[in-house]
């Protein structure tokens, strides 16, 4: 039994050295493939200028946009699956997490506020006896609203909220405007750029739309 731990502990590291190569290795390859979905997704707007690596799971891409974009600096942040870290792969694939593109940039004008809007969604039963899958469901649609903690509503928030709205097939989970650089971030599911997720050429035309709700409150 002893000889057993012991031969089992040897061979443990060299495992998980395997596995760390390994799958560093994968996120290197699955890396090209997601490099050419955000030029495919930039298509007519701009394309990857530059990248560079800041963990195993996760790299920086720099844009080249068109001389006449409303961005500055764009870039984008890739978080892949941290696959060469068995356990970190584990509890990600258990709390569904996906993998991230957000996209950071500048704006011409500096936001005159800083504001994070997160996109959560919840659904329940309202009954015992529904059934469990949701695509029985009978479902109703919400209009969209807001809870606030600022006792006077701006009129360029308003803007902006306007735009979120009419981006919600995008799936953003988070968009944020900031007076400090980056201006402009905005967070969507990496499948969302994905061959056959559909409209993605129009992902710039929404980040523009976003953005121009920060610039519009300048006027």
């Amino acid at each position: 039994m002893l000889v057993a731990v012991i031969i089992y502990a040897s061979i443990a590291p060299f495992v998980l050295v395997a596995w760390y190569a390994a799958f560093s290795h994968y996120n290197r390859r699955r890396s090209r493939k997601v490099l050419k979905w955000i030029d495919a997704a930039f298509a007519g707007h701009g394309k990857v200028a530059g990248v560079h690596w800041l963990a195993p799971a996760r790299f920086h891409a720099h844009l080249q946009l068109a001389p006449n974009a409303s961005f500055q600096q764009a870039s984008v942040d890739i978080q892949l699956s941290p696959r060469q870290m068995p356990v970190s792969w584990l509890l990600a694939r258990l709390r569904r997490q996906s993998e991230m593109m957000t996209f950071e940039a500048d704006l011409e004008f500096t936001p005159a506020y800083d504001l994070e809007v997160h996109n959560h969604r919840w659904c329940g039963r309202t009954r015992r006896n529904l059934p469990a899958d949701p695509v029985r469901w009978d479902m109703e649609r919400c209009t969209p609203f807001v809870i606030t903690t600022k006792p006077a509503w701006q009129r360029e928030i308003t803007t902006m909220m306007t735009a979120m709205v009419a981006s919600r097939e995008r799936d953003f989970l988070k968009v944020s405007y900031r007076r400090t650089s980056p201006h402009f971030t905005a967070s969507v599911p990496l499948e969302a750029v994905a061959p056959g997720s559909g409209n993605i050429g129009e992902l710039f035309i929404v980040l523009s739309e976003l953005a121009g709700g920060a610039s519009a409150s300048r006027f």
